[in-house]
């Protein structure tokens, strides 16, 4: 039997990397490891988190298991958007649906309601501190001009973060592309990347959001 890596996978090669992977799987599993729902998000969302997270995992041995991953982390943050907000929603007027409010009026509802913010997701922190960087080299050569200096030592341990650098917004970002993806992969995508560490890790900082943390949680986190 030949073996394809995008084809049914033989006894002998099941359990073997898929051929276009290069990493260790002690550092596959290490990456995916570190993304957890607090307590206070309830057991049954927490369950499609993890298996969205195994799935990842497992595509270790199978490449094609990325965009499910992907897929199963957008399915996974509708699932936990309507278990925490649907009642809500319609008592706020929003007509019921057999299956519920959908992904794009979830998410929308949880920005609108501040359940969300910009500075609790690691995407927006590091571009703030890169524009930060940005504004101080800038600075530090206008100084440079005005001086009439060739060159000046750039300390970055001096870099501060204004509120110039926070002046961005993520959220309406994450408002546009997640259902667009969302329904890229639900109506059928040809699309093939290993890069969907990233959507795994916002879905659960959103996820970890929506759901004020318990006791134990907290007692963790300090």
């Amino acid at each position: 039997m030949v073996d394809h890596p995008d084809f049914l996978r033989s006894p002998d090669n099941v359990c073997k990397q898929d051929s276009r992977g290069w990493i260790a799987i002690e550092d596959q599993h290490s990456r995916v490891e570190k993304l957890q729902l607090h307590s206070g998000v309830p057991e049954d969302v927490r369950v499609q988190f993890e298996t969205t997270k195994n799935i990842y995992l497992y595509a270790w041995f199978v490449y094609r298991f990325y965009p499910v991953a992907q897929h199963h982390a957008y399915t996974c943050l509708e699932f936990a958007l309507r278990e925490r907000f649907e009642s809500e929603l319609i008592a706020d007027g929003k007509k019921k649906r057999k299956f519920g409010p959908g992904l794009k009026a979830l998410l929308s509802y949880a920005v609108k309601k501040g359940y969300l913010k910009n500075e609790h997701f690691e995407v927006w922190r590091n571009q703030t501190r890169v524009r930060a960087w940005q504004r101080s080299l800038y600075e530090q050569m206008d100084e440079m001009e005005r001086l009439g200096l060739e060159k000046m030592e750039f300390d970055e341990t001096r870099i501060e973060i204004k509120d110039v650098d926070r002046d961005h917004e993520y959220l309406a970002i994450l408002l546009k592309t997640i259902p667009w993806l969302r329904n890229h992969y639900a109506h059928g995508s040809k699309t093939l990347h290993n890069q969907v560490l990233i959507t795994l890790q916002i879905v659960s900082e959103i996820i970890n959001q929506i759901y004020p943390e318990s006791s134990d949680s907290q007692k963790v986190s300090k």
